[in-house]
């Protein structure tokens, strides 16, 4: 089952950037449900653009809100990103960004990336958004990586409140959802699909979550000790 919802735009320029590019051969581990929650190392952007490449199937990113509004993104670069982390002077931040952010903001906007609401009530949209697609038989791919910037292959601990979508689509399907881990080498140039992990009523759900956590992890690290 293949879920196509990226614009016409973003297809063409997929496919181009794939003939131009090194070939990722995919590996699964078993059958893999759709629509399902796919997680991945950040790798400083590098985990995200390689599986949105690769993957056999369009996936709805988990993006910070301000880089899908062309404004905010410009004020994010401007003041962040080229700013105080590439120590750029803010006139030549500026004179960058301009050009980026209506870049990225139409690029986002076209592969139907969710806001993600960070540290915000509105939390809950991100949440609500990313149910709807699921509904729909569309999958997500997350980063939830507390080091995004970090570039090496292994996946590091991570965030646990993209867990909370399974609550928010059992409300609404009454089924739970499946979380799938993703491992890139680059080495290899490898992608290898792992188990998913599901939770399953074993208890409260704080208690659970952490349960799947774990599993999620250990998943991680038996694709990054498989011989490739």
């Amino acid at each position: 089952m293949k879920n196509n919802f990226y614009s016409k735009g973003i297809i063409v320029i997929r496919k181009l950037i794939k003939i131009f590019s090194i070939r990722y051969k995919i590996i699964y581990s078993s059958m893999q449900q759709i629509p399902a929650v796919y997680i991945v190392h950040h790798q400083n952007l590098n985990g995200p653009i390689t599986s949105i490449l690769w993957l056999n199937t369009h996936l709805h990113m988990w993006v910070l809100s301000p880089f899908l509004n062309r404004r905010s993104c410009y004020n994010h670069y401007v003041n962040y990103t080229f700013t105080k982390r590439f120590g750029m002077s803010r006139v030549l931040a500026s004179i960058i960004a301009f050009p980026v952010s209506f870049f990225v903001s139409w690029l986002l906007n076209s592969i139907k990336a969710v806001s993600v609401y960070r540290g915000k009530r509105e939390i809950v949209l991100t949440f609500k958004q990313s149910v709807t697609a699921l509904i729909k038989g569309e999958s997500l791919l997350i980063s939830p990586d507390i080091e995004y910037t970090d570039t090496g292959s292994d996946m590091g601990e991570m965030y646990d409140g993209f867990l909370n979508i399974d609550k928010y689509y059992v409300k609404e399907t009454n089924k739970h959802i499946a979380f799938i881990p993703v491992h890139i080498n680059q080495k290899s140039h490898s992608i290898y699909i792992g188990n998913s992990v599901q939770f399953n009523d074993n208890g409260l759900f704080k208690d659970e979550k952490k349960e799947i956590m774990e599993k999620l992890k250990n998943e991680f690290k038996r694709l990054q000790n498989l011989l490739e």
